[in-house]
């Protein structure tokens, strides 16, 4: 254990490597479903992949911007975002840009779930997973922040 963070670096590793599993898995399983209606049938489910897919491309369709599904798009960019942050890992120059995508990956997962109130959708395991798979990766810079803060 590093006597300044209270983690190892390999212990960072670990948990990162276990959030890209848990990330890519959750793709593969339902990640919302509609709340039942009384008299209707079965609500649709979505699967991981699907959500990502729609909400990427209707980030260039004017009229969601104007809407509540504002916060559908953004989180669709959750993932290219990670994407980024991911990347940005191999450069110790870039941890102030890190920390801030973290930050914006942590900001758009709390208006994914506004959004989820405001439809309403239901998350499912494999939304549960997707986060639980983010967070795991972004647990690394919480824990290096004590031994790198930003002058």
């Amino acid at each position: 254990m590093s006597a300044r963070t209270g983690a190892a670096p390999g212990t960072i590793r670990l948990l990162r490597f276990l959030g890209y599993l848990v990330y890519i898995t959750a793709f593969f399983l339902p990640a919302v479903r509609q709340v039942a209606a009384p008299g209707a049938g079965a609500p649709d489910t979505y699967k991981g992949w699907f959500c990502a897919w729609v909400t990427i491309i209707n980030t260039l369709n004017h009229e969601m911007w104007q809407s509540k599904d504002f916060l559908a798009i953004l989180s669709g960019w959750i993932n290219p975002l990670l994407f980024l942050y991911v990347a940005s890992l191999f450069s110790r120059k870039l941890r102030l840009f890190r920390r801030i995508v973290a930050v914006v990956i942590v900001l758009f997962i709390v208006g994914t779930w506004v959004y989820f109130y405001l439809v309403p959708l239901i998350p499912v395991i494999g939304h549960v997973l997707w986060i639980v798979g983010i967070l795991l990766v972004l647990a690394g810079e919480v824990l290096k922040m004590r031994e790198n803060p930003i002058p």
